[in-house]
């Protein structure tokens, strides 16, 4: 799925995030079906969207995968995306004449239903810049754990645990939103010219809640690899009554590690003892003991409109030591 993921970041300049589907919500699915294709989940432009990636080179004919197509559909309850091999040109127009959705890495990507949205939001997207995950958890770990003025590139790197080139694409990221400067030129160092309050203020506005998406399981799970979150991480930090819903927040990565052995089990999109929060950065760089740390959990409740909950950010504001 690699190639596919950066064929679309080149073709829409929309990043992807992708989790597999578990296997108990696959084996449902015709045994010629599940046999034929890998099956992945991803939210694009605020749709949830079904990739459905076929793992043998032989192709069905249009017809078949038309039917294919309304079957995974109904099953899902989701648009569905087939990933496909390499196909002949005059293949792909027959595909195209069926409506058939499609991608062929570096070739093709045809998603008739999803063409408008995508271009509404590309035009969104040239008028609003975002700080890049990597960009925001550096920023965020500057304001909570320690001061990252005059940190070289490879000094960032080890402390934020990201690769080198991350880091140099963060760092370019935070400068080309007036939000820092370079230093140096054989060896670049990270420089804020403002304090912390105001570094906040002006950062605040190309922040996006760390959260990629939720999932819930009934499932004991071992709750060492993850952190409280949410409603949970927001009653610790406040006054906010707790509520019994258990939060969790995971890198994706390790979610998509403890997904494939089989760590996590049984997930559905609603209801369940635990809900695991799927997060774009690690939530452990920034943890405060068992919590995910207070900024991110501000940037999760930010939209949220309930007046206890505003209060309990202003709280949360408030105690900062900036």
């Amino acid at each position: 799925m690699k190639n596919t993921i950066e064929y679309i970041r080149e073709v829409f300049g929309l990043d992807l995030n992708i989790t597999e589907i578990p296997k108990v919500q696959v084996n449902a699915l015709p045994f010629y079906i599940a046999n034929e294709y890998n099956f992945w989940e991803s939210n694009l432009i605020d749709r949830n969207i079904v990739f459905a990636k076929k793992i043998t080179a032989e192709h069905f004919t249009p017809d078949q995968y038309k039917k294919q197509l309304e079957l995974l559909e109904r099953h899902f309850n989701n648009p569905v995306v087939f990933v496909l091999p390499d196909i002949e040109a005059y293949k792909r127009n027959r595909l195209i004449q069926k409506r058939i959705n499609f991608v062929v890495a570096n070739k093709q990507v045809f998603v008739p239903g999803l063409f408008i949205d995508i271009k509404e939001y590309a035009l969104k997207a040239q008028k609003q810049e975002y700080l890049k995950p990597a960009a925001q958890c550096l920023i965020l770990y500057h304001l909570q754990k320690e001061p990252l003025n005059h940190f070289t590139y490879k000094q960032l790197a080890n402390v934020l645990q990201y690769p080198y080139l991350t880091i140099t694409r963060a760092v370019e990221n935070i400068q080309a939103l007036n939000l820092c400067t370079i230093e140096g030129t054989k060896e670049k160092t990270i420089c804020f010219e403002t304090g912390n309050a105001e570094l906040w203020e002006k950062a605040l506005a190309f922040m996006k809640s760390p959260v990629v998406k939720k999932v819930f399981t009934d499932d004991e799970i071992s709750e060492e690899l993850f952190f409280r979150s949410n409603i949970n991480a927001l009653a610790f930090y406040t006054d906010l009554n707790d509520e019994k819903q258990i939060y969790l927040a995971v890198h994706q990565d390790i979610f998509r590690k403890l997904n494939k052995k089989g760590k996590i089990k049984k997930l559905r999109n609603y209801d369940g003892k635990y809900c695991i929060e799927i997060w774009k950065y690690t939530p452990a760089i920034l943890a405060n003991k068992q919590f995910v740390d207070p900024l991110s959990v501000y940037l999760e409740f930010k939209d949220n409109t309930d007046e206890r909950v505003q209060l309990a950010l202003k709280t949360i504001i408030r105690q900062q030591k900036w």
